[in-house]
């Protein structure tokens, strides 16, 4: 039986996690939705390396149905080694129309990101109700503070979503 080291098995794990949301991004564009299902529009993964061997994968997203709607950010994330990496992980996601925020809604993702090697989190606004099509995007931004690096808190504007009806 031929041994593997740990760290070969941390970076095909970080490897998976990354490659993963590629593979099923690749998977959805191929299946079309029913005719009344949501429309669910989200930008491209934005990525941004933490310590120690982290990545952190992150899309904007707005879900339109019917006269509802709502944004959301997905956070992804995969570590090499446990430990607290981060003294502050916050995502702010925005639901917005022609760039007037419609709903807000703050997630602290601080102490799952610490707690879990790797892991996939929604942060979702409230959904409001409108007959007005058009204009409709998801939006936000991430402040993140990287534990004992001496830089304090950073904010990461995010790109946004495509606009939905």
């Amino acid at each position: 039986m031929r041994k593997t080291s740990k760290l070969n098995r941390s970076t095909r794990k970080i490897a998976a996690a990354v490659t993963v949301p590629l593979v099923t991004a690749a998977a959805l564009a191929v299946t079309a939705p029913p005719a009344s299902a949501a429309t669910t529009k989200c930008s491209g993964y934005q990525y941004r390396t933490g310590p120690v061997v982290t990545q952190v994968a992150v899309k904007t997203c707005v879900v339109a149905s019917g006269s509802s709607r709502y944004a959301y950010i997905l956070v992804e994330w995969a570590r090499a080694y446990g430990g607290t990496d981060w003294d502050l992980f916050k995502v702010h996601a925005r639901l917005e129309r022609n760039d007037g925020n419609y709903a807000t809604k703050w997630c602290d993702f601080t102490d799952s990101m610490n707690r879990y090697q790797n892991g996939r989190l929604t942060c979702r606004t409230a959904t409001v109700s409108s007959s007005v099509s058009g204009g409709w995007t998801g939006d936000g931004i991430v402040n993140f503070n990287i534990n004992l690096d001496g830089l304090g808190t950073k904010t990461w504007e995010l790109g946004g979503s495509p606009s939905v009806s």
